[in-house]
C-alpha cells in the first residue's frame, strides 16, 4: 500500500514538473488592457473528523501560494488528531499530528494536492492500572509510546467565495508507517483567492 502510494505520488511530482504549455496573460500593455495579473495566497483553518484505527477530532492549518500563469499551487499544511472519541476512559489519548509540503494543481474552484511531511504522535502500549473515581467512572491506563516518522499527505480542497474570504471542504490523509488518518473538515480561507 505504502511503496504503491509512493510510485503515484512520484508520477505526479514527475508530470506537474515537466508540463509546459500555458496560456499567455494579457496584461496592460496587452491588448485587453487590463491590470497585470498577480500570483495568489491564502491562509486556511480548518476543523473536522479524521479516522484511522481510532476516530479523531481534527484541527488543520495551512497556508497556501497559487502561481497564476499555471494552475499550481504549493501548500504548507499542518495537521493535529486527537482521538477523543473513545467509548471508556483511557490514558493517554492516541495523538497524532503531520507537518507536510504539498504541491498541487488547480482546477476550477478545486485544488489537488500530495507531498512529504513529517509525523508524529502518542500511541498507548501495555495495560497498566486501573484508576477508580467515582466522579468520573474510573480510567484505564496505559504505557505511553511517542513516535515520529515521515508520510505523505494528501488532499483535495473544494474553495467558493469572494476574493479575499473563502469557506470550502477539506478532504485529507496522510500515508505513512505508524498510524495513517483520513478525515474531512470545513475550512475557512483569508487572503488573495484567485
Amino acid at each position: 500500500m505504502i511503496k504503491s502510494t509512493f510510485y503515484v505520488g512520484l508520477l505526479f511530482f514527475v508530470t506537474a514538473f515537466t508540463g509546459k504549455a500555458y496560456a499567455q496573460d494579457r496584461t496592460q500593455n496587452g491588448r485587453t488592457g487590463g491590470l497585470p495579473s498577480r500570483d495568489g495566497f491564502w491562509l486556511s483553518l480548518a476543523g473536522g473528523g479524521a479516522v484511522g484505527q481510532t476516530k479523531f477530532a481534527n484541527l488543520t492549518g495551512a497556508v497556501a501560494y497559487e502561481f497564476k500563469k499555471k494552475p499550481t499551487l504549493v501548500t504548507l499544511r499542518c495537521a493535529y488528531n486527537l482521538g477523543l472519541f473513545e467509548e471508556e476512559s483511557l490514558t493517554p489519548l492516541i495523538k497524532v499530528g503531520d507537518v507536510g509540503l504539498l504541491y498541487g494543481y488547480k482546477v476550477g474552484k478545486f485544488r489537488f494536492s500530495a507531498g512529504v511531511g513529517a509525523v508524529w504522535g502518542t500511541d498507548r502500549g501495555a495495560y497498566k492500572y486501573y484508576v477508580s473515581d467515582p466522579l468520573l467512572y474510573g480510567n484505564n491506563v496505559y504505557e505511553s509510546l511517542d513516535y515520529t516518522t515521515i508520510g505523505l499527505p494528501t488532499e483535495i480542497r473544494f474553495i467558493t467565495g469572494g476574493k479575499d474570504l473563502a469557506i470550502g471542504l477539506t478532504a485529507f490523509g496522510n500515508v505513512n508507517a505508524k498510524r495513517s488518518f483520513f478525515g474531512l473538515n470545513l475550512a475557512f480561507y483569508l487572503g488573495e483567492l484567485k
